[in-house]
């Protein structure tokens, strides 16, 4: 039972995939067919062009962006177009990028910037939403970087990862610093013509698409290092994306085929450059679909969240303020300017070891809920190797607290519920209860 709230998210979630239509949309950028082609992801069939106005030469990299806009990297062209990520049509040209600049990659960092990669500019420049320059995220030729190509992406640590497609490296951006170093050194691995960049699961690994000898390798995501070859004998891989399936994606010039996340046993070919007439593909993307499918009311529930930030003293979390969020809607219908936050009451919660601690709050009174107040045992959902070393230590020398972090819950008795913890770079922790409204 001990993880029945997990197991039934995760079937809640695939029993409503195989119940609609295809969730998502395959786009496979063409740079010598000069589109991006549109494609069914679950069958593989060939839907459309994105463009029917021969505005996108030598297409490289999509992104999807938080605004619900797709972006693409026209090269040929020299241009950054947006076009509905839904209905798929064109809306603008976002930038007019600098002449001989060689667009490949592109990355939509938080705070509305875009940063797009020149393999000819061998950098990285920031732009604003507006099309604006506002100089380079990385100098040209930093840490020996040599065509700048369009794998570039954010990985799970912030940072951002650029492939050297002439320089066979990737190079690595620190965003508290500002500065880049070498990630991946060159010909690590067999490492050539570095193309695409793809975090597995969990980041603790990272693919790297090797063009040059038909290779897809598999280095450690934190420090670079070589680990294996997942995938030879390939003809010239360049993208990759995860299917909704679960299954990894390339792009190997004449196709896009299916491979098992964790063996890399190939699952067949998806879809193959002659249907839809692709021509030199460089990039994928995987794009969600908005479906019609009805809500199903029997799982909207009485989920209730709330939240806070406290003090770490000894060994308790004080949260004297947590909030509820009420206002915006479910998916595109979100509107921020709805979002009205309140005081839900307080938390606390006590260890006594490295994995029970005793969780109480109180939401009585004035400037509360009303919920009323209470307190149980909780214990760890799941152990981790800070859990580990907690306990190796011994839990009164176990002083940095990092074995609070992750997600706590109060057993069988309170199965469904349970609180996710953080530490902050300030000594205070975040505490997020998910829990259920009162009856």
């Amino acid at each position: 039972m001990k993880f029945a709230w997990m197991i039934a998210l995760g079937l809640a979630a695939s029993t409503a995939h195989a119940q609609s239509t295809c969730s998502a949309r395959l786009l496979v950028s063409g740079y010598f067919s000069n589109n991006v082609h549109v494609y069914n992801a679950c069958s593989g069939a060939f839907e459309r062009l994105l463009d029917n106005q021969n505005r996108i030469g030598g297409a490289q990299t999509t992104r999807l962006g938080s605004d619900g806009k797709l972006y693409v990297v026209s090269e040929g062209s020299g241009q950054v177009l947006r076009y509905d990520a839904q209905s798929l049509a064109f809306e603008d040209v976002v930038i007019a990028l600098p002449t001989n600049f060689g667009g490949t990659g592109m990355v939509l960092p938080a705070g509305g910037e875009i940063w797009v990669a020149g393999y000819n500019y061998d950098g990285v420049r920031r732009f604003s939403a507006s099309g604006q320059s506002l100089g380079d995220a990385i100098a040209p030729r930093a840490a020996g970087l040599n065509g700048a190509d369009n794998g570039m992406v954010v990985g799970p640590d912030g940072r951002l990862y650029v492939p050297g497609y002439d320089s066979d490296n990737v190079v690595r951006r620190d965003p508290a610093s500002g500065q880049t170093s070498v990630f991946i050194a060159a010909g690590a691995g067999g490492l050539n013509e570095t193309r695409g960049i793809l975090f597995e699961p969990g980041g603790q690994s990272v693919l790297v698409s090797s063009e040059g000898n038909g290779r897809v390798l598999r280095y450690n995501a934190s420090t670079g290092a070589f680990l294996a070859t997942a995938i030879s004998g390939l003809n010239r891989p360049t993208g990759m994306a995860y299917h909704p399936d679960g299954s990894l994606l390339v792009a190997d010039a004449d196709a896009v085929v299916k491979y098992d996340p964790v063996s890399y046993a190939s699952r067949g070919v998806l879809t193959t450059s002659t249907a839809g007439q692709v021509s030199g593909t460089t990039f994928i993307t995987v794009l969600p679909v908005a479906t019609t499918s009805p809500v199903d009311e029997a799982q909207v529930g009485n989920q209730y969240w709330v939240s806070g930030s406290g003090s770490i003293s000894q060994r308790s979390i004080e949260v004297e303020s947590v909030v509820s969020t009420v206002g915006p809607a479910f998916g595109a219908a979100y509107n921020p300017a709805e979002l009205v936050v309140k005081r839900w009451g307080s938390m606390r919660v006590e260890f006594t070891s490295c994995t029970r601690a005793n969780f109480s709050w109180d939401a009585s009174g004035a400037n509360s809920s009303g919920f009323g107040s209470g307190s149980y045992v909780m214990q760890r959902a799941a152990a981790n190797e800070f859990t580990q070393r907690c306990e190796q230590q011994g839990f009164a020398n176990a002083n940095d607290l990092q074995w609070i972090v992750g997600t706590w819950y109060g057993g069988d008795a309170r199965n469904g519920e349970g609180i996710l913890i953080d530490k902050l770079l300030d000594g205070r922790a975040f505490v997020a209860w998910f829990t259920y409204r009162p009856r």
